[in-house]
């Protein structure tokens, strides 16, 4: 808002219009005197500071202002400068309301001299900018989060190459860029003019004809407010603006104005209706602001479809799934109708198409593999990284050139995927509109390239290893069907031998044990128990390799009824324990029921075995009702274990305890790992030395398919 001369001021305060325009401004005026003290303020100003205008009236404007560099100290130096006959333009400071609130203003000071250049007065403009203000801070938090963004992602992909790296960096400096720009924008003093009630211009400043494009605000006094809007701007202002100031209401808002050049540009207004049936004009030009809409506009939906790319890649499952999502999602970035991209083998010197995209028919489908000449650019992509072809009517002709041609494409951009300083491939743009590509097109397209460049290259080594793991995995299962095999056969094998040595041993020991001493009796004891041991111990491998085998036959199972059951198996087996079993609900589940069965057999098992040295055994068995999936927990209070041997607990003949103490073949917790396993469970062990074992073990609730 420009500070208007001495001897407009002198007029303002007499002619009834300036006096309007004074009154009726949505800015604050103040008028101070040489002495210091407020002598004269319009109503806005008032308002603006929440106090009664007779109330501001012979106060110290420094009273206005809070302490500190920002407003008191500021307004302290703008009163000197001032004092010194110099004016002062958009200082930006803060003041304080009458409710101590304080805010951010744009002020502007001239000192009003006599004929004899003596200071009379200081008038002052006012302008409100706690919105801007708050504005560019939210700017500023936003660049903050963005650059953080940056940063992050630079991490990332800083181990890629140095090229990519400078791309991301000057990246960065361009919004630090724009962010300096908007930190700098500054407001435009605003227009002013005083239309009659017929509509044509009674004053206007020079700030409003330079607007409108007139040199001279002589040359809008008497013509219409119509000849600065077009026909279609004169019925929206008839019909939607002049219903508002016909009710006494002020109109604020946004229209297209005309130039005296027959230019439109876009204006911001304020419109005030007056007692006499004119109305006052404040006007402010709006094309850098909505240029500057438009840019933030164009670039946040930029990064949101960046996010989608990213998003695209992360989802797609192969490389060529990859290029597609990639090369639909360009398309709304850059302006093209055509677009591939194709891997280049330099070995062969062939290039095969990985993903296109276009509205129409092309002779290059995916998946086709063709001579590297076939592409035209591929050479010029070998020497740079972006080659743009403005015509493609001025390239050689090859078949394909012409039958992009008979596409309707004129315009063409190549750029090279790069790894490791390695062509690996290009990405090809066309258009129908020659010479379309510019030069942020071209960045976009870049980064686009970039991110397609890394993601292929994930991809690459993410088949790598998931055929290593297939191949791995393979082995696996090789080996350890053969080694099922090979302990089947193994126990199978030992089983009759064993047979007949404890059968024989018993016959010596139930027929001629009386030609036997102690010590031989004694002796033939051993081999009768290490025999049924080694019997038991090859049943239990037995049973372990057939579960490798096994087809397993699913279906829902109760599990209240199977633990009973086992339960009930259990204290038939040791009649003579005093064995606490307790039970809570226990959810259902889904498998091969036999299977289960041996599991928990053998968990029991082990529950009863290693809480023989208790007077009172206490095995119980719940679940964990906060599981996803079904989950069974069976508590002892028996010899427990030390829980740094915990991962030996599952292994094939790996023991914890002495056979002295405690018999066992080291067999039975690996085939209930292996029955849980196989149904898609796992199982895991708690416990302490003297204070019982903690077993968890979860199923399905639902069929698995067998691994």
């Amino acid at each position: 808002m420009s500070s208007v001369s001495p001897s407009v001021s002198d007029r303002s305060t007499t002619t009834p219009d300036y006096q309007a325009l004074y009154e009726t401004a949505p800015v604050a005026y103040f008028l101070v005197s040489p002495g210091g003290y407020i002598q004269m303020v319009n109503p806005h100003a008032a308002e603006l500071l929440g106090y009664e205008r007779r109330a501001l009236v012979g106060r110290s404007p420094l009273s206005l202002y809070p302490p500190g560099p920002e407003g008191r100290d500021r307004a302290m130096q703008v009163l000197q400068q001032v004092r010194q006959g110099q004016s002062v333009e958009k200082a930006e400071m803060r003041m304080v309301r009458s409710d101590e609130t304080k805010l951010w203003v744009q002020l502007t000071v001239h000192p009003v001299q006599n004929d004899n250049g003596t200071i009379e007065r200081f008038q002052s403009i006012v302008i409100d900018i706690t919105d801007r203000k708050e504005m560019q801070a939210q700017l500023e938090t936003n660049q903050a989060v963005l650059e953080s963004r940056v940063r992050a992602r630079t991490a990332e992909l800083e181990r890629v190459n140095e090229e990519l790296r400078a791309e991301i960096q000057e990246r960065r400096a361009v919004q630090e860029q724009q962010q300096r720009q908007l930190a700098a924008m500054d407001a435009a003093m605003a227009g002013m003019a005083i239309h009659a009630p017929d509509g044509a211009f009674r004053y206007a400043n020079q700030a409003h004809a330079t607007i409108y494009g007139y040199d001279d605000p002589e040359e809008l006094i008497g013509e219409s407010w119509r000849i600065l809007y077009d026909e279609q701007e004169q019925a929206y202002i008839e019909a939607e603006v002049f219903p508002v100031l016909d009710r006494g209401e002020q109109w604020s808002g946004d229209l297209t104005g005309l130039r005296g050049d027959g230019s439109t540009f876009p204006v911001y207004l304020t419109l005030t209706p007056l007692d006499d049936g004119g109305l006052t004009c404040i006007c402010e030009d709006i094309t850098a602001r909505k240029e500057r809409e438009q840019r933030l506009e164009l670039y946040t939906r930029r990064l949101e479809v960046l996010r989608d790319i990213d998003q695209a890649i992360l989802q797609a499952q192969s490389p060529a799934d990859i290029a597609q999502a990639a090369m639909e999602r360009l398309h709304h970035l850059v302006p093209c109708s055509r677009s591939s991209v194709a891997l280049i083998d330099r070995r062969s010197n062939e290039g095969t198409v990985l993903a296109r995209y276009s509205d129409g028919e092309s002779m290059l489908d995916s998946g086709v593999t063709v001579p590297l000449h076939y592409f035209e650019f591929t050479e010029a992509a070998l020497e740079r990284d972006l080659h743009v072809v403005e015509d493609i009517r001025s390239v050689n002709q090859t078949p394909l050139i012409q039958q992009l041609r008979e596409e309707g494409i004129r315009a063409f951009m190549t750029l090279a995927m790069r790894m490791d300083n390695t062509l690996i491939g290009i990405v090809n743009l066309g258009t129908e509109d020659p010479g379309c590509f510019d030069g942020q097109e071209q960045r976009i397209a870049r980064e686009v390239t970039d991110q397609l460049t890394i993601a292929l290259r994930q991809a690459q080594l993410l088949e790598q290893v998931q055929q290593h793991t297939e191949r791995l995995e393979q082995r696996v299962e090789e080996r350890t069907k053969e080694l099922e095999s090979f302990t089947y056969s193994v126990s199978h094998d030992l089983r009759t031998p064993l047979r007949a040595v404890d059968g024989f041993s018993q016959m010596l020991l139930n027929a001629h044990s009386d030609q036997l001493d102690d010590e031989g009796q004694r002796l033939l004891g051993v081999i009768v128990e290490s025999a049924q041991r080694m019997g038991q111990l090859i049943d239990d491998l037995l049973a372990l390799s057939r579960l490798g085998s096994r087809e397993m036959r699913s279906a829902p199972i109760d599990m209240d009824t199977l633990v009973d059951d086992v339960i009930d198996e259990q204290d038939r087996a040791h009649p003579d324990r005093d064995i606490l079993f307790s039970c809570d609900p226990l959810p259902s589940t889904c498998g091969d029921r036999s299977m289960v069965r041996q599991a928990l057999t053998n968990l029991l098992s082990n529950a009863v075995k290693f809480t023989q040295g208790e007077t009172s055994a206490r095995i119980h068995i719940t679940t964990d009702e906060t599981a996803d999936v079904p989950t069974y927990i069976i508590k002892d209070n028996g010899a427990g274990f030390d829980m740094a041997y915990a991962d030996k607990l599952f292994g094939v003949f790996q023991r914890l305890h002495d056979d002295d103490a405690f018999e066992g073949t080291g067999v039975g917790l690996a085939i209930v790992e292996r029955v849980v396993q196989r149904h898609g469970g796992h199982v895991e062990a708690e416990g302490a030395v003297g204070k019982g074992a903690t077993f968890t073990f979860t199923l399905p609730k639902e069929a698995a398919a067998p691994p």
